[in-house]
């Protein structure tokens, strides 16, 4: 499972990034983010990163009613089985309308009242900016800073939500990478960035299990 999800990660990190970042800071254009798990496991409940490293998708096949927490832990979204809905107390409702948090207005907002819900959606997907599975300051993370040309891990990130009052949690971790210049980069420059980051992922103790018995092979 772990080395599944190594190799998504892979991939992600590997593919050509838009020259236009979301949010507009040049350093973004090289953060992907990636879903690990849900922690315990949903059946029928999916989740996965859009736009990069921008929005989170969630999915709810389940049959059973989900709710994801908002910032300070208060319902945030429901999905059940006649759609999506919002709840327009919660702050994530006002902070989550740009890829780039920009505030409250007074009164807007209350995490400690009953739930307001407001449908939003239709079926049994929707996608946010969660500020929680991306780079959301105005300063690039100090790694990038001191290492803009290396592949690296910025963080782990988790989005707790309940599924029929149960807790559960969507892991994953946001990734970086040098954007590729304009003229691209090689598959032989992308594989030496995949092995930089398999290091750091080695070094952190995400890869779990041992290499099976193989040729040895180039990056």
């Amino acid at each position: 499972m772990k080395t599944t999800a190594l190799v998504v990660l892979l991939v992600a990190l590997a593919a050509p990034l838009s020259a236009s970042a979301h949010g507009g800071a040049k350093f973004q254009k090289g953060f992907v983010s990636t879903v690990s798990a849900v922690l315990p496991n949903v059946l029928g409940l999916s989740a996965n990163v859009t736009g990069g490293d921008a929005r989170l998708r969630v999915s709810n096949y389940s049959g059973k009613t989900v709710v994801i927490l908002g910032y300070q832990g208060e319902p945030y979204l429901r999905f059940d089985g006649t759609g999506i809905y919002a709840n327009t107390l919660s702050p994530a409702v006002y902070l989550n309308r740009f890829r780039r948090s920009r505030g409250l207005k007074p009164g807007e907002a209350d995490p400690d009242a009953p739930p307001r819900w407001r449908k939003v959606g239709e079926g049994a997907s929707y996608e946010w900016y969660d500020h929680r599975v991306h780079w959301n300051k105005s300063v690039a993370p100090r790694g990038v800073r001191r290492h803009p040309d290396l592949v690296q891990k910025v963080f782990d990130w988790s989005v707790p939500g309940r599924v029929e009052g149960k807790p559960f949690a969507i892991t994953g971790l946001l990734g970086y990478t040098p954007p590729a210049n304009e003229s691209g980069r090689s598959w032989a420059m992308w594989g030496a960035a995949g092995g930089g980051l398999c290091a750091v992922l080695v070094a952190g103790g995400v890869l779990g299990v041992r290499a099976r018995d193989r040729k040895p092979r180039a990056l």
